[in-house]
């Protein structure tokens, strides 16, 4: 005999399951990023990244942007490649470090070619990265 739910639990249930799609980047945010980045992109020293003033300068260049595209948070996120767009899009305007100039968007074809293709060694990867950028202009800290 198949399992009944009352009409309520099932209206619950579809609202719940679009609620990634009715949000905002800022919303998509709260509920898939700051857990682990913080309220204000900060990170956690020593274990998580900021985002703060650190995205936007990896965007500078195609080797940033894959980067960060095929990071766990991002190759591993919930949010379609859409929404995941949205959100890196939303975080390198609202937190773009002073003095830097505003980064080139992200395209949903961009997020989608890349965040597919996890990295295998995420630590070496971001090395090679910060070291390319800082010998063009601010780079973000090795360390986190």
């Amino acid at each position: 005999m198949p399992a009944r739910f009352p009409p309520v639990a099932l209206a619950l249930s579809a609202l719940l399951c679009g609620a990634a799609a009715a949000a905002d980047p800022q919303q998509n945010y709260m509920l898939y990023c700051m857990g682990c980045h913080g309220p204000q992109a900060e990170g956690v020293p020593g274990r998580v990244p900021p985002l703060a003033g650190a995205l936007p300068r990896f965007m500078r260049t195609p080797e940033g942007r894959d980067y960060l595209l095929r990071v766990p948070g991002a190759a591993n996120s919930a949010l379609d490649d859409a929404q995941t767009t949205e959100v890196l899009n939303w975080l390198a305007q609202t937190y773009l470090a002073a003095g830097d100039p505003a980064p080139r968007p992200f395209t949903v074809g961009e997020v989608s070619a890349s965040r597919h293709r996890p990295l295998a060694n995420v630590q070496e990867r971001r090395a090679e990265v910060v070291r390319a950028l800082a010998a063009s202009g601010p780079a973000p800290s090795l360390k986190y």
